[in-house]
This record gives structure tokens, C-alpha cells and sequence, in this order.
């Protein structure tokens, strides 16, 4: 039996049925989740990566580049002058970089994600979620959860990260709040203008701590960045939009996404209530396996011939990762489908795998353990109200239009 199959198919199963809108329908992957290639919309050929072991190897290969390359899977068709612009923006782009350049700019802004330095924002944090819960329980409920602490929440640690000045913050929260939103929410015309309002205010920010510098985040790695020639100011003004945003939708669909899994399985919440200490860690790390969905696709390109398993992937394929099968490989985590906070879901893949690992995962995983411990601590009633309201998906992952709660 080989370990590489070629076939057309349809959508994996995703939780609650949701559909998957990134490729063209493929079928359950056989078992085993061997890896199978698929033509891409340019003609070139790439490989379906979905075996959890498959993708932490493939991750972590240097042979594997992240930089444009004239057979990068991409997987749209798309009109030449948007390649054009992509090719232009990526070499600014810390996801688009790879070594030995993404080593020296992401040693830039590390020191300000790391544990140490996430945990100094503790105490902000609980007086941010204090007071967005005091005023969510004062108009009473039911209340929509997104709206009420999702959004605004790590958009203010974002901004208190990032030393955003009190009387800019509205720029960047409703701008924010329009590029995560749902087509459900917003039109494209409406988000194209948020983009272009944040890029203008990104550029004034970059030019303002460069003559006045800053102790934060982002005046700290400007500054850094400053002491080289790796950016001119347009770099750093994507390069900040990429600091600021990159991690913001994914934490504002966890914290919404968290509480329903934790609702919608009331024995697991009751015995996170029993020990909410001891269970906590393992119960973000579930939340986060859980809704590694479906599939945000990392995309990489061979610059060499790389055997796996038996199988060739030859220079020039690209192969596509799809995080939420991995996280639900059966042969790494039996029952892969049900939610169980007592399960070691430490090894997941929602913050990616190798040099390219989510550089904000730290601040994440503290912003979700937090709002999780206060809504289960201080509403005991916590439930869903149902509503009709659609959940969509855009591009693999799940942006929560609305989520009701009573209490």
C-alpha cells in the first residue's frame, strides 16, 4: 500500500457541519491520512498534508520556503498584478520571510512576546475583563458575547501592547473590528476602507515612534529595526499591521468559540468547576486542538527533492497543511471529534509548528485562559439563548458574528 494517493474529493467532515470553502470539494482522506496531491488552480502540482506526525516534520524542514516562488501553491486563481503585489509585500512580511532573514527580524520582536513579558500584562488584563464583564452584566441578559468582551478585549491589549495612544484607539478598534468581521457584517467595499484608514494611521504611528521612542512592543521593535537595514518605512508599517492584527481574529473567535464548547458540554464544564486550577491549562489547550479548524491552510514550497515516508515531493510542489485535520488525527488523539478538557492537547497545531510558530502565542493563550476562568467563575448559570444568527467561514477559520448568553 503507498503513503501517496492522487484522487479528487470531497470536504472533510467539519464540527457542526460547517462547510469548507478553501479548495475545491476533497473527500474524508483515506486512512491513515496519507499525503495526496491535488493540481492547483495555476496547474502545479501540491500535496495535501493532514497526518499530525506528517505535518510537524514538514514544518520544521528548512527545505520548505514560505517566499514567493513561480509554483507557490496559491489557492485561488488570481490575476497577475495581485501575485505582483503579493511577491512585493512579502518581503516584509515576517510570514513570508524565510532564513536566515526571519531568524534576525523575528529576534527583533521576540523579546516582547515571551512568557515573562506576557505575564506582565496580568493585571491589565483582569481590570480590562472586569470591566467589560461589569458592563455586560449591568445592561443584563441575555447579552451577545462577541460585542460585549470578545472584540473589545484584545483589541485593548493589542493597543496596550503596541503603546497606541488613548485618543487613537477608536482608529483601531473599529477599523480592527471591520477587517475580522463576517461578510455578514460588513461589506468588502467596507473593509478595503478600514484596511486603507489603518495602513495611513500604521504609517503616522511608525513615523511618530521613530522620533519619539517608545518602551512597548512596538517602539521597542521599531527601534531594533531601526539600528538595520531590513526596512524601509513602508516595511515597517506592514510589518506593524502584521504585529497588530495577525493574532487578532484568532483570539477574538477562541474566546467566543471556548465558551460554547464548554456550554454546549456541560459535564466538562462542571468539572472544570471542580478544579478550575488544575484543569484550566489543559482546558485552553482543548479549546484551542478543538477549533483548529477547517482548515486554515499553511501553504510551503519545495526548494529541493524531500522524501517522506516512502514519498517524493519534488522541488517546485508545494504542499498544503491542513491544521484542522492534523489536530484531529485519530492517531494522535483518540476520539478526536468529541471535547475533553482531561486529554494532554499540549502538542496541537493552532499556533502552527516550527520557526514559523505564532510569535503572539503566549500573549493568546494567557488573553483566553483569562476571560475563560472569569466567565466560568462569575456566571455559574452560564448558558447559550438561542438565536438564528449564521456562523461563517472565511478562509478556514470560524469568525463568530453573534453569540448569546445568559446567565
Amino acid at each position: 500500500m503507498t503513503d501517496a494517493e492522487t484522487k479528487m474529493a470531497k470536504c472533510p467532515v467539519a464540527p457542526h457541519g460547517w462547510p469548507n470553502p478553501l479548495l475545491p470539494e476533497y473527500d474524508q482522506l483515506p486512512e491513515g491520512r496519507p499525503l495526496t496531491q491535488v493540481t492547483m488552480p495555476s496547474g502545479s502540482k501540491a500535496w495535501l498534508v493532514a497526518q499530525h506526525d506528517h505535518i510537524q516534520r514538514l514544518l520544521a524542514d528548512n527545505r520548505f520556503s514560505v517566499e514567493p516562488h513561480p509554483t507557490f501553491p496559491i489557492r485561488f486563481p488570481a490575476p497577475q498584478e495581485l501575485l505582483d503585489m503579493i511577491a512585493r509585500d512579502a518581503k516584509n512580511l515576517l510570514v513570508t520571510m524565510d532564513p536566515p532573514r526571519h531568524t534576525r527580524v523575528r529576534q527583533m520582536a521576540l523579546p516582547d512576546f515571551t512568557i515573562k513579558a506576557a505575564e506582565k500584562l496580568r493585571p491589565r488584563m483582569q481590570d480590562l475583563i472586569d470591566y467589560y464583564l461589569d458592563k455586560m452584566e449591568a445592561e443584563g441578559a441575555p447579552a451577545d458575547l462577541v460585542q460585549a468582551l470578545a472584540l473589545p478585549f484584545p483589541a485593548q491589549v493589542i493597543c496596550e501592547l503596541a503603546g497606541i495612544p488613548e485618543n487613537d484607539r477608536e482608529i483601531f478598534t473599529r477599523n480592527a473590528a471591520i477587517m475580522v468581521g463576517t461578510r455578514h457584517s460588513y461589506t468588502m467595499e467596507q473593509k478595503l476602507a478600514a484596511n486603507e484608514e489603518l495602513m495611513k494611521y500604521f504609517a503616522a504611528l511608525v513615523t511618530e515612534k521613530q522620533n519619539n521612542p517608545t518602551d512597548d512592543m512596538l517602539g521597542n521593535f521599531i527601534a531594533r529595526a531601526g539600528k538595520t537595514d531590513e526596512f524601509d518605512h513602508h516595511g515597517l508599517t506592514l510589518m506593524t499591521k502584521m504585529l497588530l492584527l495577525a493574532g487578532y481574529e484568532f483570539i477574538v473567535n477562541r474566546i467566543a468559540l471556548g465558551i460554547q464548547a464548554l456550554v454546549e458540554n456541560p459535564e466538562q464544564l462542571a468539572a472544570l468547576r471542580a478544579d478550575l486550577p488544575g484543569l484550566m491549562p489543559k482546558t485552553v489547550d482543548e479549546v484551542l486542538r478543538y477549533y483548529s479548524l477547517v482548515d486554515e491552510i499553511i501553504a510551503r514550497v519545495a526548494l529541493e527533492d524531500v522524501e517522506i515516508d516512502g514519498v517524493t515531493i519534488k522541488a517546485g510542489e508545494g504542499i498544503l497543511v491542513l491544521k484542522g485535520l492534523g489536530d484531529r488525527d485519530p492517531s494522535k488523539y483518540p476520539n478526536p471529534d468529541v471535547f475533553d478538557i482531561h486529554r494532554d492537547s499540549r502538542d496541537h497545531l493552532a499556533f502552527g509548528y516550527g520557526v514559523h510558530q505564532c510569535l503572539g502565542q503566549h500573549v493568546a493563550r494567557l488573553m483566553l485562559e483569562m476571560c475563560l476562568t472569569s466567565l466560568v467563575e462569575r456566571f455559574p448559570g452560564l448558558h447559550l439563548v438561542e438565536g438564528d444568527e449564521p456562523i461563517e467561514l472565511i478562509d478556514g477559520l470560524p469568525p463568530v458574528h453573534k453569540l448569546t448568553i445568559g446567565w
